[in-house]
This record gives C-alpha cells, structure tokens and sequence, in this order.
C-alpha cells in the first residue's frame, strides 16, 4: 500500500529551513527525542510533474530527483493510502539566490485544487499543523523538515512559487503513527470476495493512523528563555481564566515571521471568540494573500479565525498600524476588554479600539464560547506560515488587581494551553480531525484494534485516561471526559465541564467499552483498578432516568444516538446492554450484589422500552414516546436488538422495516431524515447496525433470508463506495457519506475515521467466525471458532481465512471453505499457550 524506505530518525532530528535569505531565521529549539515504533519513512508511490495536480497517468516513485520550474511548477505525489507524520524533502539543485515552495496536503485529491488544501482545521489545535499548506524559502541545498505534524493525508503537491528552478528528492513524512499494510498485521482478512477484504483494511488504517503513541505527538510551542516561540496554528487558550471578564490582558513578543497572534474573551471549548493578528513590515511569503493578512496591520475578528472553513467567524476588522512593526524587535502588546469593545495599544500606543457591533452575533456558547462578548480567558497563536515569541503575559482586572502573570519560560504552562505533549497513548476521533478524544467514537475503535492490530495496549490506555479525568464528588461525580485535548491535563478537566460533555449517551459508549473490553480480554486484574469509578459512572447515568417511564430522559440531557429525543429507544438500550455486561464483569470481580442489581436494572429498561416504544403499526421501534407515531431510526433497532430488549418477531419485523429508511447507497439515521443531495449516510450509526444483524440471527432466531438482504446493502453497495472512488480513496473508513458515494460533509469530512470501520471487527467475528462468546454455564468468556455460514453462503462467499491477535501475544489462524455442500475448515493457535477454542463449525451447510 505504501512504499517504506529506510531513513534513519537520528538524521532528520533538528532539520529546519535551510537559509531563510532576507526572511528572519526562526532558530528551532531541539525537540526530545521521542522514541518511534519504527524506523521507516512513508514515500509517495506515484508522481507527477506539470503545471496542474493530476490524478490520473502518474509515475511510479523511487526517489528520483525532480526538477520544478516556471513551465512544470507543480509536483504531484500519491502515497497511495493516508499516512501521517512530519514532512520532509530534500533540495539537491537551486537556481538562482532563493527559491520559495508550498506544500499543500489533501486526503481527497480535489484538495490539491484548493487553495489552502482539504483545511484549514481552525477549532482546536490538535498537536498538528492548523493549516494545510505551508511555504518554504530555501536559498540552499540540503534536507528539510517541517516543524508541523500533518495528521492524514494521501495526497501532496509541492508547487514552485517563485521564477526559479529547483531540484527536489527524497520526499515523505517522518512517521508520526506506525502505519502497516494491513497484510502485514497480526490481525488479517480475507475471503472469495476480494471487496470484503478491502471493507476489513479500512478500520485496520483507520486505527492506526488514529492511535497515536505516548508522547509521539509533540507539543506545538517551544519553551526557552525568550519564551513560548508560537508558529501559525489555532491559539492555545489558558485553562486558568474562563470566569474573567473586562480585564487587560498584555504581553511581550518579537515576531520572528509574519505576524503574532492571541486571543481574549475566549470559551473554555478550544477557545472560540476575539481573536488578533498584528502583522510586521517584514518581507511576506509569496503565497501570503494580501488582502486577508495585509502587512503591517491589526487584524480584529470573532469566533474561530480570520478565514472562514466549514464553520464561520464574523468578518474581519482591518487597521493599519500607527507605526511600523519590525520583525526581531520586542514589543509590548496589551487588550483591554470595555463595556462596548476591544482597545487594542502596542508600546503604549493605541492601535485600535474595536467595537462589539458586527461581532456581537457571533457569540455563540455552542460553539464552546462564553455567553457574553466580554468575559473568557486569552490565548496565542499566528496565523498561517507566521512566527512570533510570546513571554511575561499579565492578566490585571479592572480593580488594578493581578489576576494572572507567567513568564512563559518553563514547560509547565503546555497542559494549561492545551499543547502539551500527549502523556497517554489515545485514539483521537481521525487521523486529521477531529484529533481530540471521543470517547464514544472509541466504542468500534477499541473492538477493530482488537480484530486488526492486535494493540489491546492502547484499550487499557485509554481506559485509564478517562479515569484519570474522571469527576469524583459534586453534580458532575462519575462523568468522564467526552470529548478531551491530546494537550490537557486532568487538573484542569473542571474548567471545560459541561461545555466539552454535551453528548450524554458517549458515558453509556464508555460503560459499553469496559465491558466490550472485558469480553474480549476477561482481564480482572486490570479492570479491578476502575471498579469504583466504574460504578460511579453507572450511578451518574441512573440520575438520567425518568421514574415515571423508566427511560432515559433529563433535561440537561443530550442524547447523540436518539437526535436529541429524550425518553429514547436507543440510548436507554444501550445503557441495558452497558448493564448486562458489567453485571458478567462484576460477577468476576467478586461482587454480586452489584452484578444483581445491574441484572434487574436491565431488565427494567428492556421491559420500558417494549411496553411503551414498541410500534406495531411500525414494526419496529419508535425513536422516542414524544417522536411521532411514524419515526423510527437505524439505532433504536440495532441497540434493541443487541440489548436483547426484541424477540425473535420484534427483531425480524425491525429489521424488515428498515428497508423505510433505506436511501440509493445506505440507511438514513431516522425516517424524520429527508431525501436529498447532502443526506447523511452515518458509518457510525450504520456500524452498530451491521454487528446487530449477525445477533440477531445467532442469538435471536432471526432467519437468513431477513438479514442478508440487508447485510447486502451495507457490505456490498454502501461500504465499497469508501473503495471505488479513486479521487477519495484513503485506505481508511470515512466519518460520513452522502447517498450519491461522496464524503458526507463535502472537504470537511474526515477519510480516516475509525467510528467508520465496523467491517474490520464484524468481518473477523462472525464471517470468518473468531469471536469471544459467553458460556452460559459458567459465566465465563470463551473463543469460539462459529462462522455463520448461511449467512456468508447468502452474501455468495465460498472461502475465508484469517487471523485474530490475542491479548498478551499470539494468534487464532483459522480458515473454512465451502465446496459442494460439504464445510473445510482449519483453526490453530499461534505462539500463545493455553488458550482454548471451541470449534462450532459443521461439515455441512
């Protein structure tokens, strides 16, 4: 899938712009060393120069020089599938004194079309490069390495910018993730039908481009004795200051490039609301547009940043500066927050006063925003391709008294803006964004690591990392984090309670991860650690509970898996499914008073849910009591299903009646969801669909010939669009589709999304047929060796083999053949001792 050549770490550690000519040298401080999984290089595959990206009649790749100029500008290259790390290219000829270069980075290949590629990403900072282009000025040759992680991307240009000639070799990224071709994992799929074997290598990239190391991603600032040196990305705002209001905020900086950048006023949710740029006199990169970044001006905005992406800022205010701003001179810059604006002075000069007016819509708590234009904490960050120091930033209130200061020479302010390193090894949402930590996304992530990489470490990890954040006493006791920065640290988890937990349901995903986990693992030891906390939570989420339905329903609720209803089918069947499985764990554990008391806790939500959302005249489910009489949705059926909350009838009627919501290519979340081009066809949602079909025919008695057809749909018409479409493909699973095949939120989707990879793990479970199930006898989980075969008969699959990676080290190779009626089958286990299956598999179908 990707060409890997060996390239030593040790010679790309500390490479920077070699000879900046007449633009100031941004000195990089070295960077600790961080230690990598591998030794390889992702290189592209394929290239090709012209004056245009191209797609199509590429060349293969093995390093050749490559010489760009003012007839052949651009150079396009092809990695073939998403990789992710720290660009890189070497200059082997230069012609003339200078020459300046723009790499640009797309997971689509309409992103090289795009004057600032598939980006920018300009709402959290993510520990990677905000922008997806960023310029070069080389003046000699010689290797280069970018300062930025790019998090995921298939596809490069490297355009020529300046009237010049330049010889360019040995491109790529030094890895950031470890990324294999997924014949090469401990974990692999395949069967008669080729699709099926690239549907399971979309979660097993997707994972791996998305579960990053400990301490692999680094931090985004440099700390010295001058300071925080900040490169453009979006601001990190402080943990400290988000209950402050109409206070001066000022600070030193020397702009090494370009421009300095901070915020004031700012939410605690990635810090949305006023945002400043002061740009220098000094010389500009040649791909800098003037009219948005003029020189030697004050930009004034509101919101996420001066250039609108996929979500909008207010338009930006433009003010010349008094007097010119040299580059490598420090200045003193202070903010003042008034009643009616924003008085911006630079040496005790006044820069700027700007008004509240063309701002004041834009204050918006839901984007992670304060309520009011005045009150929020303050942050740093330039703009695109800028460089600035920032040091000895105070906060004084309108009483003159000192609320904040920091001298920002010492490494311990990273976490406080949410920059830091990342401590833990976490699987971030997607490779390129969202890279924060879902963890509700986490609920397929964790099973298709498990099915494909065989990395159980960063499971427990991540366990331990939402326990670490966990609330312990007050209203929010029990909450975990939802949605958490790579750059946090839990002492500041408070600040961003509840703004960053506005999805409810993603605590139940969390209590379904530890029971997955233990069903895959029957792991007591780990999981003994978390058993408090783990009841703390399930406490939390009974406080949800209606006593007059028994369903989940609160008022400061949100519930992502019921669009929002309250008194939901969905999520109160996902909580009795969290409860079924914690009652086996505690049971392990040695406490059945908890296991008991989860049993009829269960019981009680399956019995509300079929008295009182059970619609005949449907044949399925009601999304909620107050949702209409005709709505039902993908989830309700899936998680009913999977709770065991339907029989046998119910089962079989839902899942007949899905063929409602069907639209051209997949499912719709919900019959309230209309026809049309940009409809949304969730792989999330559709995920949780796929697994419950396979249970429904093995636990529930459902028939072949109700699941196949619409295991049909999901295998064979709506996943293979994440495969056929060579200008989209990645490799990896995608965050959402649109019902014509396309990414479902046009160049904002994310094409490395693990919530999007259900394949990976219910390929491996039920078609080749390696799974953990429970044996009811003695409570306890057990491998089994049980493909459906009328099922993978129904879908015309006549052999698959495979292998599944076991916990602490080893395999389950397994394999069975159709051929005339009669069943071949071979299983053995691989450098594991004492691990047992039970081989289910019959000699005839």
């Amino acid at each position: 899938m990707v060409c890997n050549s060996p390239l030593s770490y040790s010679n790309l550690q500390g490479f920077v712009v070699h000879g900046l000519g007449l633009f100031s040298v941004v000195n990089a401080i070295p960077r600790p060393v961080v230690e990598a999984r591998s030794q390889t290089s992702y290189t592209p595959v394929a290239f090709s120069a012209g004056a245009a990206p191209v797609i199509d009649s590429l060349q293969p790749y093995s390093g050749t020089p490559v010489t760009l100029d003012s007839s052949t500008p651009v150079l396009t290259l092809d990695y073939a599938a998403d990789v992710a790390g720290f660009p890189y290219f070497e200059v082997t000829s230069l012609i003339g004194p200078a020459a300046q270069i723009e790499l640009k980075y797309s997971e689509q290949f309409d992103g090289l079309k795009v004057n600032t590629g598939d980006g920018p990403w300009l709402y959290t900072n993510g520990l990677m490069n905000s922008f997806r282009t960023e310029t070069f000025n080389i003046t000699t040759p010689g290797k280069t390495e970018s300062f930025f992680i790019q998090g995921g991307q298939r596809w490069q240009t490297v355009e020529l910018l300046s009237n010049t000639s330049i010889t360019i070799s040995n491109i790529g990224f030094r890895p950031s993730v470890e990324i294999k071709p997924s014949d090469s994992l401990v974990g692999n799929f395949t069967a008669s039908n080729g699709v099926y074997d690239g549907l399971w290598s979309l979660g097993a990239r997707a994972v791996q481009a998305s579960c990053v190391e400990a301490n692999s991603q680094p931090s985004t600032w440099e700390i010295s004795g001058d300071g925080a040196l900040i490169r453009g990305q979006y601001p990190g705002t402080s943990a400290l200051g988000m209950n402050y209001g109409e206070y001066n905020m000022s600070f030193s900086t020397k702009i090494s490039r370009g421009g300095t950048g901070w915020r004031v006023a700012a939410g605690p949710n990635a810090g949305y609301g006023a945002y400043f740029v002061l740009t220098s006199n000094g010389p500009q990169y040649l791909s800098t547009d003037n009219a948005t970044v003029p020189s030697n001006s004050l930009i004034a905005t509101y919101g996420f940043s001066i250039v609108n992406f996929y979500l909008s800022s207010a338009s930006p205010l433009y003010y010349a500066n008094p007097f010119p701003i040299l580059d490598n001179e420090w200045y003193r810059v202070s903010t003042t927050i008034t009643p009616s604006g924003y008085n911006i002075s630079v040496n005790n000069t006044q820069f700027a006063f700007v008004p509240y007016t063309t701002f004041q819509p834009y204050v918006n708590a839901g984007f992670g925003g304060t309520n009011t234009i005045t009150t929020g904490s303050w942050g740093f960050g330039p703009f695109q391709d800028q460089a600035a120091y920032v040091k000895d930033v105070e906060v004084i209130g309108q009483n003159g008294t000192m609320l904040y200061t920091n001298s920002f020479t010492s490494i311990d302010i990273l976490a406080e803006y949410l920059v830091a390193s990342n401590a833990y090894a976490v699987c971030l949402d997607g490779a390129k964004r969202d890279r924060e930590i879902w963890i509700g996304d986490f609920s397929h992530t964790a099973k298709e690591l498990a099915a494909s990489t065989g990395r159980y470490d960063f499971i427990e990890s991540m366990i331990e990392f939402e326990f670490l954040g966990q609330f312990t006493s007050a209203s929010a006791a029990g909450i975990v984090p939802m949605q958490d920065s790579m750059g946090s640290a839990p002492q500041y988890q408070s600040v961003y309670y509840p703004s960053q937990y506005g999805e409810t349901d993603y605590e139940l995903f969390f209590l379904l991860t530890l029971g997955d986990y233990y069903a895959l693992t029957s792991n007591t030891a780990f999981l003994s650690k978390y058993w408090s906390g783990t009841k703390l939570l399930v406490n939390a989420m009974l406080t949800y509970l209606d006593p007059s339905t028994g369903l989940l329903a609160n008022s400061s609720a949100s519930w992502f898996t019921a669009q929002g209803y309250q008194n939901a089918t969905a999520p109160t069947a996902l909580f009795a499914t969290s409860l079924q499985q914690l009652a086996i764990l505690a049971n392990a554990l040695q406490d059945p008073t908890t296991a008991d008391h989860y049993k009829a806790l269960s019981a009680n939500l399956s019995t509300a849910i079929n008295t009182q959302l059970w619609n005949p005249t449907l044949g399925a489910y009601s999304t909620a009591l107050n949702s209409g009489e005709s709505e039902t949705s993908v989830l309700a059926t899936a998680f009913a299903i999977r709770a065991g909350t339907a029989n046998s009838s119910q089962a079989t009627s839902a899942i007949q009646a899905l063929s409602t919501l069907f639209y051209r290519i997949g499912y719709k979340d919900s019959t309230a969801v209309g026809n049309s081009a940009t409809t949304q066809l969730s792989p999330n949602v559709q995920g949780f669909l796929l697994e419950s079909l396979f249970l429904a025919y093995t636990q529930l008695n459902v028939t072949a010939e109700v699941v196949v057809p619409v295991l049909h749909n999901l295998l064979d018409v709506y996943w293979p669009r994440m495969l056929d479409q060579d200008e989209y493909f990645t490799g990896a699973s995608w965050e959402y589709v649109y019902a014509d095949g396309s990414p479902g939120i046009g160049m904002f989707t994310s094409l490395c999304h693990p919530w999007g990879g259900a394949p990976t793990y219910v390929l491996t479970g039920y078609i080749l047929g390696v799974r953990r199930e429970l044996d009811g006898v003695t409570g306890e989980y057990g491998w089994v060796f049980d493909p459906v075969l009328e099922v993978a008969e129904g879908l015309g699959l006549s052999w698959v083999k495979g292998r599944v990676p076991l916990n602490g080290g080893g395999w389950i190779q397994a394999s069975w053949a159709i051929t005339n009626g009669s069943v071949s089958s071979n299983m053995e286990v691989k450098e594991a001792e004492g691990v047992k299956v039970d081989v289910r598999i019959p000699s005839h179908i």
